[in-house]
């Protein structure tokens, strides 16, 4: 769900170049008048269509926030600052499948900008480090450390980007691998997208590091910013699209099973069927008595219910998914006029009964998962090692958040990018503002998962493990040789 709503990023951005010549940029500001209207509409969506706006924030402090911005709104602004408050507003709820995207204009004014930052980033312990460069001459070498850009501090940075990342909950992990690369299924990264939005929309970087090759003294250096051209192809050499589902064994005893996505769409580019492909793995564990099973979840967005079919081959006993499943509506949504998908999204009165707290609850008979689970015949019984990090996100953190809370598995990584206790998913209203254009995919039906969880936290590994950058640039994988040394001593 997740990676479907992002990526429509670059089809904003390939709508921009097909029809950038015969359009204008964005206007200069917004009236008063129209910025307040458009920020009615939205807060609107969010009070009558969007389910949990007070899942994580007491709603009386939400509504006061929402009516400080509003009062905000008393003097003329251009598109992209209003965005900002658009965009801090969505983060401030907490909730990963909540995205505001800036209007087409705004992406057709990027047409013959150099503003995009030429590294990609990993980033430990809250350091910049320099993972991969598309500058030729090397400037700031691979491994580097980056302490500030443009005069402020990384500190400095991540105090600004990371409150505008929507993401679960108080998890902060989230956040962090959202500003790299964070998925093999993803166009940009959110450090390329947000710094000229919410720091400085610059051509040029002057860069203070520490060289890998050098690290007695601090260096500074001025780097040319990347057109969007260039961009596109320094991003697709640093990432690499790869089959989602990947199985093969390490040794006699210990198999290795990597799935990158539960998304539609990356099964189809090569031709995997989950279903399938789980009942031959499954099968073949079972077959060669398998004592050891590596499940990488790492950099996993998620997907679609080929993630909670995964479950039942992992868990070995009876188990029951969700709590309960709601929605904000019956019928049509309050706010369809302002809807892409407008007649789309109708919860039939015959799906949903209405509860005491005037949300709308599902029936069993339309949501089969409300009913107890039964594990695959062919389901895993041997010790199972989970790979998970902040990037572990939507439909990958329900795969663990599950395995975690029927007791199955060692975790090992960090805290996964969703909350246990459940998201906000499954259909999305696409709104978009009348006067800005702004849209902002508001998802419909909040779950709740039936597993034990710490309010607005995810999954947190039993073993805390943090890659070193020389290790990364060595091509060591850390969390998978941790794993691996667990082994013997778990006999």
């Amino acid at each position: 769900m997740l990676n479907l709503i992002k990526k429509t990023v670059l089809t904003l951005l390939l709508i921009a170049k097909a029809f950038c010549g015969n359009c204008q940029n964005e206007p200069l500001n917004y009236s008063p008048k129209q910025l307040q209207e458009d920020y009615s509409i939205f807060r609107k969506a969010l009070e009558t269509t969007y389910p949990s706006l007070y899942r994580f924030t007491d709603s009386l402090i939400m509504s006061k926030y929402l009516d400080d911005n509003f009062k905000s709104l008393n003097q003329p602004e251009s598109g992209i600052e209003f965005y900002k408050l658009i965009a801090t507003t969505c983060a401030k709820i907490n909730d990963e499948h909540l995205i505001p995207t800036p209007s087409k204009d705004y992406y057709r004014s990027l047409e013959n900008k150099h503003h995009y930052f030429p590294f990609s980033l990993k980033i430990i312990d809250r350091r910049f480090y320099v993972l991969t460069t598309a500058q030729s001459n090397n400037a700031i070498p691979v491994g580097s450390e980056i302490l500030s850009i443009n005069g402020r501090s990384v500190e400095e940075i991540l105090n600004i980007l990371l409150p505008t990342i929507p993401s679960d909950g108080y998890i902060q992990t989230f956040n962090i691998r959202h500003l790299e690369d964070y998925s093999m299924t993803e166009e940009e990264n959110l450090f390329d997208l947000n710094y000229p939005i919410f720091i400085a929309d610059t051509d040029s970087y002057r860069i203070e590091f520490i060289d890998v090759a050098d690290q007695s003294k601090k260096k500074t250096t001025t780097v040319a910013g990347l057109d969007y051209k260039s961009y596109k192809k320094f991003f697709y050499s640093r990432n690499k699209l790869e089959a989602p589902l990947a199985f093969k064994y390490l040794k006699k005893n210990v198999a290795y099973l990597r799935i990158s996505s539960f998304l539609k769409w990356h099964r189809a580019r090569f031709k995997q069927d989950f279903y399938t492909l789980y009942d031959s793995v499954f099968k073949e564990l079972n077959v060669k008595h398998t004592e050891n099973l590596i499940l990488d979840l790492r950099n996993n967005e998620g997907g679609d219910g080929t993630g909670e079919k995964l479950l039942t081959y992992l868990l070995t006993k009876p188990y029951k998914h969700f709590e309960s499943t709601e929605v904000k509506f019956a019928g049509y949504a309050p706010v369809a006029d302002y809807l892409e998908n407008d007649k789309d999204l109708f919860f039939a009165d015959s799906l949903v009964y209405k509860t005491n707290t005037g949300m709308y609850r599902f029936k069993k008979a339309y949501m089969p998962l409300l009913d107890e689970q039964q594990p695959d015949i062919n389901h895993y019984k041997g010790k199972l090692y989970v790979l998970i990090n902040g990037a572990s996100g939507s439909m990958a953190t329900v795969v663990a958040s599950f395995l975690k809370g029927n007791g199955r598995g060692i975790f090992i990584g960090e805290e996964g990018g969703g909350t246990m206790e459940g998201n906000t998913s499954h259909q999305s209203a696409r709104l978009v503002l009348p006067n800005s254009k702004i849209r902002i995919a508001i998802p419909l039906i909040k779950t709740t998962n039936a597993v034990a969880f710490t309010k607005g936290r995810g999954v947190e590994p039993g073993y805390h493990v943090t890659p070193k950058i020389d290790d990364i640039l060595k091509g060591i994988d850390t969390e998978l040789n941790f794993a691996l040394s667990l082994i013997p001593s778990k006999r």
